[in-house]
């Protein structure tokens, strides 16, 4: 490890031990302590000595055992009264040993320069390495996954409104005209002179040669009375605000930045507004592959590339839903007075939402 329990070593200007000299001082150093080794027994007792003031941790024990493995396979291999074989292979040892050393101070340096706060024992590392098994992962996740599903549903039934349809009055058929009123046969005898002279303005003539009648008044739209017939308006579509839309996507220069856009659809009713909000992403990403075939990705569009556009979207869009249920779309970009930025999911809203 880069820091060790031995006060008694040599530092480094960094704080962490200097290796180079435990190892290699001539006077001092492991690998002169093993080179002074006159005999294989010793030879083995030194080297043992010497692994162990090194690994002097808890978790350490694997590694002892390795080491005191590979060193009695050295030790073993040669002639046995050929000691100087024996003291190059535990030196090569050691000094593999001294590498790991070195590397892992290095990195511990960088990681200090860098900010890191790291605790040498029981450290941020081990507590992610804690997280990511599977048995914390997976229950994680499915949490994750299951509240996740909650909130979005959560928001779709507050924006989507009511799932009953609206039911639209039929519009009434014009009824007839009242017939006239029956005239009474018992009318004063005495009538005036003046009213005489007067033709009857209550039984029109029906002889050959009369003369048509005047055609009655139309109703004043104002009366109040219930014979007057008032016309039904005509219903009103269905806005629908989808999300703030940025083309290009990726940027192709440093210099042209992406153009955003508010996409507006109009639908017939609030069931198709529904139906259509259900499929929001494939509205997306058609609208998508519709600026992909029309608005060019180097520059700004031009005011006829984006009418282009709102021509061919809505033919494009019924194609996928199979159905002729978008009647227009507004392609709204940015600077324009009627450009309106999404700021809530899920980014299907309506202002026409009936109360």
């Amino acid at each position: 490890m880069a820091n060790t329990d031995k006060p008694a070593w040599p530092q480094t200007p960094d704080g962490t031990t200097d290796w180079e000299f435990v190892f290699e001082d001539p006077q001092t150093g492991f690998i002169q302590l093993i080179a002074q080794s006159p005999s294989v027994d010793t030879l083995r007792q030194t080297t043992t000595v010497v692994i162990e003031q090194l690994f002097t941790r808890r978790g350490d024990e694997e590694a002892v055992a390795r080491l005191k493995t590979q060193l009695e396979t050295i030790l073993a291999s040669g002639a046995p009264d050929d000691i100087a074989p024996k003291r190059a292979g535990v030196s090569g040892l050691l000094r593999a040993i001294k590498d790991v050393r070195i590397e892992k101070a290095r990195i511990y340096i960088e990681r200090k320069h860098a900010g890191a706060a790291i605790d040498r024992r029981t450290g941020w590392l081990w507590k992610i390495d804690f997280l990511m098994k599977p048995r914390v992962l997976l229950p994680v996740g499915v949490a994750f996954i299951l509240l996740l599903s909650g909130l979005v549903y959560a928001l779709l039934q507050s924006t989507l409104g009511p799932t009953e349809p609206v039911i639209v009055a039929e519009a009434p058929t014009e009824s007839e005209p009242p017939p006239p009123a029956p005239v009474d046969e018992k009318v004063d005898e005495k009538v005036d002179e003046k009213t005489k002279d007067k033709p009857s303005e209550q039984a029109p003539s029906t002889g050959a040669g009369a003369e048509p009648s005047t055609p009655p008044k139309p109703a004043d739209p104002a009366d109040p009375s219930p014979d007057a017939i008032q016309p039904d308006p005509e219903p009103q579509p269905v806005r629908i605000w989808l999300k703030t839309m940025r083309w290009p996507l990726s940027a192709h220069s440093t210099t042209e930045r992406p153009q955003y856009y508010a996409v507006v659809l109009y639908v017939e009713d609030w069931d198709t507004k529904i139906e259509v909000c259900r499929r929001v992403a494939n509205v997306m990403d058609t609208l998508y592959q519709s600026f992909n075939h029309v608005l060019p990705q180097d520059r700004n569009a031009r005011d006829d590339e984006i009418e282009m556009l709102e021509k061919i979207t809505p033919n494009i869009l019924n194609q996928a839903f199979k159905n002729t249920v978008i009647q227009k779309v507004d392609v709204v970009p940015f600077g324009d007075p009627r450009f309106k930025a999404a700021t809530i999911p899920p980014y299907c809203k309506s202002p026409d939402k009936p109360k």
